[in-house]
């Protein structure tokens, strides 16, 4: 059984389609675009001082180690 689907058939761009969006609508996806970046800052930060902690962890450890040749 073939399945044919017409919606594949036409591309249609981006711009088109905010163009056909409501006022409301883009405003809501301007929304939610600006939360996705806001997370994808906030998570950036977050890892980073995490990986700053662990790196400051190791070089303190690494200092006491060379100190305490025990």
């Amino acid at each position: 059984m073939a399945m044919h689907s017409s919606t594949t058939d036409h591309l249609v761009s981006p711009a088109q389609v905010w163009r056909h969006l409501s006022t409301d609508l883009q405003v809501h996806v301007i929304r939610l675009l600006a939360q996705l970046a806001a997370h994808l800052v906030l998570t950036e930060t977050e890892e980073e001082h995490a990986q700053l902690a662990r790196k400051e962890t190791r070089d303190a450890l690494s200092a006491v180690t060379q100190q305490d040749p025990a």
